[in-house]
């Protein structure tokens, strides 16, 4: 089905829809004249797993992109975003909890110029969250925390917070990262 008669299938329905750009063509964004053709960039290019490789073309493809959609005139109404990973923030050492965390320091100077970026065009922060993934990956992880039906015993962080499932707690570290360089208002995704 083509991207045309699926948007007029969903017109009218309250579906959201975003179009991306798959990772591996975030390098052709940084063509100025390739990245007006696009709306969205990338999905999750820090992701650990991808080994740095989207580092230099994530940031230059976004900035081309939302540029280009302003120089159309309809940079007010269509907005570029990165949708982001939940592993670009984590805990510092010392402190573990969500209410402390920060983005992670191998990327925060990127982060933080994104962040900017996005705030300066008026355009969300997009984050997937997968609660599912903290079970996934621990046999131990409680599975009445990793979904929405709440704990006998909420998570109690050291600041007095009190968490009854991961996506919370997930939640409120991207808030604590985002409140950290300065723009916790941002509008999430």
């Amino acid at each position: 089905m083509r991207l045309q008669s699926t948007m007029s299938a969903l017109a009218g329905s309250n579906i959201e829809v975003m179009v991306a750009i798959p990772n591996d063509q975030l390098a052709a964004m940084n063509d100025y004249k390739s990245a007006k053709q696009n709306v969205a960039v990338g999905n999750e290019p820090f992701l650990e797993s991808c080994n740095n490789s989207f580092l230099n073309v994530t940031f230059p493809a976004l900035q081309n992109i939302q540029n280009a959609l302003n120089e159309a005139g309809v940079g007010d109404s269509i907005k570029a975003t990165v949708p982001l990973n939940a592993d670009v923030y984590g805990s510092p050492q010392n402190n573990p909890v969500p209410s402390a965390r920060r983005f992670r320091s191998d990327i925060s100077g990127l982060m933080t110029q994104i962040v900017q970026f996005l705030n300066q065009n008026n355009a969300p922060f997009t984050v997937n969250i997968y609660p599912f993934l903290s079970l996934y990956g621990n046999d131990n992880f409680s599975i009445d925390y990793a979904f929405f039906d709440g704990v006998t015993a909420p998570v109690v962080d050291s600041n007095g917070i009190q968490y009854t499932n991961v996506f919370d707690a997930n939640f409120d570290t991207l808030v604590s990262a985002l409140n950290a360089v300065g723009f916790g208002a941002l509008v999430l995704l």
